[in-house]
C-alpha cells in the first residue's frame, strides 16, 4: 500500500510539474524512481505474463515482444525470466512456453538437464522441431517412460543389427525421444559411454541421459539439416515414418504437428513455411 501511495505522488508531482512546462532534475529523478519501482512489480499468477506496459495476462499481447516478466515467448524478458540461463536460442522463458503443462519445478529439472548435455541448437527453428517432437513424444515431459511399458517391452526385443536384447531387460521407450528397441539402446550408449544396453532404464531415470539419447538419435539419422530449415515433415519421417502417408499413424502425426505449430509461437517464428505434414 505504501508503494502504490508513494507512485501516485511521485506521479502527480511529475505531471504537475509538465503541466507547467518546467521539467527539473529533481522530477527527472522521480521518474526514474517510478520506472524502477514498477519494474519491480509482478503479476499474481505464475501462468501471466506483464506486458511492456506493465499489465498482467496471457497471450501475445502480454507474454510476445516486449514482455517484462512471466512465461514470456522467446528472448523478450530482460530480466531473464524466472529460471535464467539459456541453451543457444533456446532460454527459460521459451522452454516455459513450450512445456507449458508441467509445474515450474519439473520444468526447471528438464531444462537443466537439456543445459547439461551440452547440445546448442543452431537456429530457432532446430530448436521448435527438436522441442515439439519432444513434447509430442514425452506428453508434454509428463513421463520418460512409454505408457505402454513395461507391457510392451516383449515387442520392442526384435533386432535389425547384430546387438541383441540383453536376458530380462525391455527396450520401450524411454527418454525425450522415447528411445526404443535394441540396437539404438546399444549404439546411444557407445555413443556416451555408458552400458544402455545392460541398464536401459538409465535413459527414464537419469534427466541428463534422457535428453542426451534423443540428441544422439537427433544427430545420427540426419534430422539436424531438415529441421534447420524447418522441414518438420522430414524430421517426422525419420522419427516415426508410420504416421506418414496417410499411414496407421497419420492422426498421431496431425497431433505433432499441432504441438509444432504451437511451439514456433514460443520463438516468435511464425507459422511453417514448409507443409510439416508428411
Amino acid at each position: 500500500m505504501f508503494s502504490v501511495t508513494v507512485i501516485f505522488y511521485f506521479y502527480f508531482v511529475c505531471k504537475f510539474g509538465n503541466v507547467q512546462g518546467y521539467r527539473n532534475e529533481a522530477n527527472v529523478r522521480l521518474e526514474n524512481l517510478i520506472h524502477r519501482v514498477l519494474s519491480r512489480s509482478s503479476c499474481s499468477s505464475p501462468s501471466d505474463c506483464q506486458s511492456k506496459w506493465g499489465y498482467c495476462g496471457t497471450g501475445s499481447d502480454y507474454c510476445g515482444d516486449g514482455c517484462r516478466g512471466g512465461p514470456c515467448w522467446g528472448n523478450n524478458n530482460p530480466s531473464g525470466g524466472r529460471g535464467g540461463g539459456s541453451v543457444g536460442v533456446i532460454d527459460s522463458n521459451a522452454f516455459a512456453c513450450v512445456f507449458n503443462s508441467i509445474d515450474s519445478s519439473a520444468r526447471t529439472k528438464q531444462f537443466d538437464a537439456l543445459t547439461a548435455s551440452g547440445w546448442t541448437p543452431n537456429n530457432k527453428d532446430e530448436a521448435a522441431v527438436f522441442l515439439a517432437h519432444v513434447y509430442h513424444e514425452t506428453d508434454g515431459l509428463k513421463t520418460m517412460r512409454e505408457y505402454c511399458s513395461p507391457g510392451c517391452g516383449p515387442q520392442y526385443s526384435s533386432s535389425w543389427c547384430s546387438i541383441n536384447a540383453a536376458p530380462g531387460k525391455y527396450y520401450y521407450g524411454r527418454g525425450w525421444f522415447q528411445l526404443s528397441y535394441p540396437c539404438n539402446y546399444y549404439n546411444a550408449g557407445q555413443s556416451l559411454g555408458v552400458n544402455l544396453l545392460s541398464n536401459p532404464d538409465l535413459v527414464a531415470t537419469n534427466l541428463k541421459i534422457a535428453v542426451q539419447t534423443a540428441v544422439w538419435f537427433f544427430k545420427a539419422n540426419n534430422m539436424e539439416g531438415p529441421a534447420r530449415r524447418g522441414n518438420f515433415a522430414a524430421t517426422t519421417r525419420i522419427l516415426n515414418p508410420i504416421e506418414c502417408n496417410g499411414g496407421s499413424g497419420y492422426q498421431n502425426q496431425l497431433t505433432r504437428v499441432a504441438t509444432y505449430r504451437r511451439v514456433r509461437q514460443c520463438f516468435n517464428l511464425g507459422s511453417p513455411t514448409i507443409n510439416p505434414i508428411c
